[in-house]
């Protein structure tokens, strides 16, 4: 028995030395590959977060422990998030600037081209309210307004006369009606240049003024009202 021990040992020993260094380096390689072995590799998560923990450990000698880290975390979050603050602003602008710049940029009421009558725009706005059609129906009926007042010779039609030039003006030959004027006329221009959506209780504010307009007797006034 010890003998045969003896003989499988020294066999042994005979097969290792006569494997030389290379093929015994690729025969530890194949065996490492097994799958048994699959668990114990470091994966790109385990590389990741080590480098991450070994930057913040060099912050300071005491590593992740120390107040340094986490002021230091901190301000890098501040700084992330204020660069996301400017880059938003860039690229879309401020909501108040913006609705202050459409607005005072606002153009004329009529487009160019548009000779319908004051009759014309007052159908074509009053059809629109019937079918639902809120934005036609403010657009078209503050137009049959304008149109109606320079129609008179209340608020001469001048090209590029704004909605609340309009207002202003009309408000001199209808003071009674100055707010409504200059409710309808904001409307037009939230609708038309600021793309705000008009609703039923819009759309009928605005129709409602202009046919007080219509019927209105207007106030004596010294000279024609023009636009500025």
């Amino acid at each position: 028995m010890a003998a045969a021990a003896v003989g499988a040992a020294a066999v042994g020993r005979a097969a290792v030395s006569a494997v030389d260094p290379d093929e015994a380096r690729r025969l530890l390689e194949q065996e490492l590959q097994r799958a048994e072995y699959d668990g114990a590799r470091a994966t790109w998560w385990d590389r990741a977060s080590k480098a991450v923990l070994d930057w913040l450990g060099s912050l300071r000698a005491d590593g992740l422990d120390s107040p340094a880290v986490g002021h230091t975390v901190l301000v890098i979050a501040v700084v992330v998030l204020v660069a996301v603050a400017v880059v938003v602003v860039l690229a879309r602008g401020l909501p108040r600037r913006r609705a202050r710049t459409a607005a005072a940029s606002a153009g004329g009421v009529f487009d160019d081209g548009d000779v319908r009558t004051a009759a014309d725009l007052a159908r074509s706005a009053e059809s629109a309210f019937d079918r639902g059609d809120w934005t036609t129906a403010v657009l078209d009926g503050f137009r049959s307004l304008a149109r109606g007042l320079g129609e008179r010779d209340l608020v001469p039609d001048v090209p590029g006369a704004t909605a609340r030039s309009i207002a202003a003006r009309a408000e001199r030959a209808f003071p009674d009606l100055g707010d409504a004027l200059d409710r309808a006329a904001r409307t037009f221009d939230d609708v038309r240049y600021l793309d705000r959506s008009a609703g039923r209780e819009t759309a009928d504010a605005v129709l409602t003024t202009a046919r007080s307009v219509a019927r209105a007797r207007p106030a004596r006034t010294d000279a024609p009202a023009v636009p500025a």
